[in-house]
């Protein structure tokens, strides 16, 4: 079986199994969110507040629980993991439905529900990045993680689009009934996964301390902790809070619509298909200049789209906003997973995605009170200065680190791929 190819990790039957289960519930994921925030824009008669208070919700828990559920998940079952958070999911989904098609469904509902999503997503994220390593194995998981990562912006293109037709036809409850049965996708190819052919790691028992090992591990890695500290940043200015604007700019700059709205939101799924699609095209350990090249790039786009008169420039710059933000996610994400012990991957995971998803859950409020005062396309402008000084900062403080030290990553160091030798910022090179 050839280890090579940008789909190569589709040759294992576990993973592709999860691959296809995954797209088929993404693309409901996306078009629940387009619905929701499409929601929230009509109850609150188009409150940029508003819109960060329920992108806040669903974040937030992460950040609040991401240490406990990491612990939990290098403990128990992933796969069992999922399955109970994803029917969680579906359920909440149907109940938005029902609510929303007896024209009952109020702002503060929308709320608890997507405070209640968040909760369950605090444990559903963890579990669902560690257990790709298991599916494939440490010589694919780069691949895998590109290709989940694709996986989600094909979702992310065809899913806002999608939303955006059938709102205007039979409005958003149709919408979380579909999100509601899409999740039978991922549950489906769940239990399809034939548990003995995981790649087994080292279960972690029950101890003190346990809850900040993988805090202890960060703290010790002042590269990994400078990469996961610029992945806060980025998330507070990159795609889950550009979110918040986005409906604002279909209403307020463009006047284009829920249509308008999904297509522009489309325009940026296409620009993260393409970034996930190259990352995933790499091999081996991401080089950290990589990864902040990618935030700096993402911090120029940001500022670009938000000088764009008319709406086809604003489309063509949030296509390279997305391929930024992607490449980011991606190899910031690869970096964390291959760099962690095996046994607290979990944990380390969990840290990256508290930083991550909390910049985001804090940025999408901050976002929606900027665009409220300011404009949408200001509030754009600022957070891609914003993400611009984070990545010379970052850059700054790594280039001090490789001129004092420069650490080699020995073949059997925990986390890394056997038979290469890697050293941060230098070439990688065959042992």
């Amino acid at each position: 079986m050839t280890n090579r190819g940008i789909f190569r990790s589709l040759q294992v039957r576990n993973y592709r199994n999860f691959f296809w289960g995954g797209t088929v519930s993404n693309i409901g994921v996306w078009m629940q969110r387009t619905a929701q925030a499409w929601a929230v824009v009509v109850l609150s008669h188009g409150d940029g507040l508003a819109l960060g208070i329920a992108t806040f919700l669903q974040f937030f828990p992460t950040v609040l629980l991401g240490l406990a559920t990491g612990a939990l998940v290098d403990r128990v079952d992933k796969v069992r993991v999922l399955i109970v958070t994803q029917g969680l999911v579906g359920l909440g989904s149907v109940v938005m439905a029902v609510l929303d098609g007896l024209g009952i469904l109020t702002l503060v509902q929308v709320w608890v529900l997507a405070g209640a999503m968040g909760i369950v997503t605090a444990f559903d994220i963890p579990a669902r990045q560690a257990v790709v390593s298991e599916l494939v194995g440490p010589d694919r998981v780069v691949n895998a993680i590109g290709l989940n990562s694709a996986s989600f912006n094909v979702a992310r293109l065809i899913g806002p689009a999608i939303a955006g037709l059938l709102i205007g036809v039979a409005g958003t409850p149709l919408i979380f009934a579909l999100h509601a049965i899409s999740s039978a996708g991922i549950l489906i190819a769940l239990s399809r996964i034939d548990r003995s052919e995981l790649r087994q790691v080292p279960r972690s028992p029950v101890s003190r301390g346990q809850l900040v090992a993988g805090l202890r591990q960060v703290a010790g890695d002042p590269v990994l902790a400078t990469v996961i500290v610029l992945a806060g940043v980025i998330g507070i200015v990159g795609a889950n809070s550009l979110q918040v604007v986005l409906p604002l700019v279909a209403t307020e700059v463009f006047d284009v619509g829920a249509v308008g709205f999904g297509l522009i939101t489309s325009c940026l799924a296409v620009g993260g298909l393409t970034g996930a699609l190259l990352a995933a095209s790499t091999s081996g350990m991401p080089r950290y200049r990589w990864v902040i090249g990618a935030a700096a790039a993402l911090g120029c786009s940001l500022v670009i789209a938000s000088l764009m008169p008319v709406l086809v420039a604003f489309g063509i710059a949030l296509v390279c906003c997305g391929g930024m933000f992607m490449s980011f996610a991606v190899l910031a994400n690869t970096s964390v997973q291959l760099t962690a012990e095996p046994a607290l991957r979990g944990r380390v995971v969990a840290v990256y995605l508290t930083f991550f998803l909390g910049g985001g859950a804090l940025g999408a409020p901050v976002l929606g009170m900027l665009a409220e005062h300011v404009g949408p396309m200001r509030a754009i402008g600022l957070a891609g200065t914003l993400g611009l000084l984070a990545a010379a900062a970052a850059g700054g403080a790594v280039a001090m680190m490789v001129v004092r030290s420069r650490p080699v990553i020995l073949a059997n160091s925990p986390g890394t791929i056997p038979g290469i030798v890697y050293e941060r910022d230098t070439e990688v090179v065959d042992h």
